[in-house]
């Protein structure tokens, strides 16, 4: 074999070998290159959230007379927030009472806060939950209603129910109460007190 034969024989193998070594390169530099989108991390919740206004107007029949009782679920910039098991801040609630007589004429007129309700509660109660609603919920000596403080995730069933009394003077009085489940534990029952 002559040497120029050798010699193209060697440079036919390294042109081979490089043409091998650069299309190497070239998958990994392929491989490399896909794009991989960057973790997003979760952006903390810096909001102050609120709960939605709620209003309700409800007729009672009590000592001979028909009174018109009225509530105001809102909340203020001015009021304080609470910081859940989640780390979620919301906004406290304020819920503002209005029972008028049948002439019209207000007999009863008061914006209700948690802190009425701060002496059945311990520290961590106040801390993370809100005052959930007050709704009427019967006439007997005193004019009745039914108030809640409690987490104010919709998903949760997690509240400490109170009976707040109206006297015919309209001193108001509180009490905790205790809700009985029908005996055939109707699910229906907790839902219907939902956000009360």
């Amino acid at each position: 074999m002559s040497i120029m034969r050798k010699l193209k024989a060697v440079l036919a193998v390294v042109l081979c070998a490089g043409l091998f070594v650069a299309c190497e390169k070239e998958k990994k530099n392929t491989v490399h290159n896909i794009l991989v989108p960057p973790r997003e991390e979760a952006a903390p919740d810096t909001l102050i959230h609120q709960m939605n206004v709620i209003e309700a107007t409800d007729t009672a029949h009590w000592l001979g007379s028909v009174y018109e009782i009225s509530t105001h679920r809102y909340t203020s910039d001015s009021l304080s927030y609470i910081t859940d098991n989640n780390g979620k801040r919301m906004r406290n609630n304020i819920i503002h009472v209005v029972i008028k007589r049948k002439d019209g004429s207000v007999f009863f007129d008061k914006k209700f806060t948690k802190k009425a309700f701060e002496p059945y509660l311990d520290d961590d109660c106040m801390a993370r939950n809100v005052l959930l609603g007050l709704v009427y919920n019967g006439s007997a000596e005193d004019l009745e209603l039914l108030g809640s403080v409690g987490n104010p995730d919709i998903l949760t069933e997690e509240f400490v129910p109170f009976n707040v009394h109206i006297n015919k003077t309209g001193e108001v009085r509180i009490e905790k109460a205790i809700l009985k489940v029908p005996e055939n534990n109707d699910s229906a029952f907790v839902a219907d007190n939902e956000g009360v």
